[in-house]
């Protein structure tokens, strides 16, 4: 654990730099600009409805799985670019304390930026129950950011040459467009977890019997928001073991380190 700490100190005084704090400071612009553009620039106020799927779609969605994208996924590439990781593998247990401690890094820097653009967004959107919409989208994103971290440090492990490719394929194909398929394969993705706990806790109603019809019901389920939830919880740490597995049988030799 020592060492998973001492990296993850390391990598959160390295990301202390002026172009690093001006993407952080990116991520928290940026759904409050879409936010303020939509609600000065529009003649009727949106409807509750429409704000919760309009910041769904900006912070849990978008920033939270871009954020990720970007810190998680170069885990091990970063340190076979810099040439470093033939130093940090003969440390006892050092690969793996370079892993846990980068993706706990990953974690906590990108969710202060998502929760601070989310505190300003929601009472600019200005809904009639903002507070129910706000701890709605702070528990996605405190639920998304670890499940997509490692998800795309699982990808830049298996491999780490191709890592952004592989998280970017992944995104388009799985959390983009499979989610969206009405069929039990959707059920495999995170997508389909954080948009039934929004229909969930924001109480969502849509056209149709019941406010639940089977269109509906395809892309989000029926199952309990307590099975969502433990399922977003179990899914990081799983996936973290496989990680460590699949690191702790494969060699990224020196040849390796200069192709990339």
């Amino acid at each position: 654990m020592g060492n998973v700490a001492a990296v993850f100190l390391f990598e959160w005084k390295r990301a202390l730099t002026l172009p690093r704090m001006m993407w952080w400071g990116v991520l928290a612009a940026f759904p409050v600009f879409i936010v303020g553009v939509i609600r000065f620039t529009t003649y009727q106020i949106p409807p509750r409805e429409f704000w919760a799927g309009m910041l769904y779609a900006l912070i849990p969605m978008l920033v939270s799985m871009l954020g990720m994208l970007l810190w998680a996924t170069p885990a091990i590439s970063a340190e076979l670019e810099r040439r470093s990781w033939v130093y940090l593998t003969v440390r006892p247990n050092g690969g793996t304390a370079v892993l846990l401690g980068k993706y706990l890094a990953a974690v906590t820097w990108v969710i202060p930026p998502t929760l601070i653009g989310l505190s300003i967004a929601v009472p600019l959107a200005d809904t009639s129950d903002g507070w129910r919409l706000w701890w709605t989208m702070a528990r996605l994103v405190c639920l998304s950011c670890p499940a997509y971290g490692a998800v795309y440090l699982l990808l830049g492990t298996l491999l780490p040459r191709r890592a952004l490719v592989l998280a970017v394929a992944y995104t388009l194909i799985f959390e983009l467009i499979v989610a969206l398929v009405p069929a039990v394969i959707n059920k495999l993705t995170i997508q389909y977890r954080l948009r039934a706990l929004l229909v969930e806790w924001c109480d969502l109603s849509f056209p149709g019997p019941g406010g639940r019809p089977s269109g509906v019901l395809a892309l989000i389920g029926d199952d309990p928001a307590w099975q969502h939830v433990m399922t977003l919880l179990l899914l990081p740490p799983v996936l973290l073991l496989i990680a460590v597995a699949i690191l702790r049988w494969s060699e990224f030799s020196t040849s390796a380190e200069s192709d990339v």
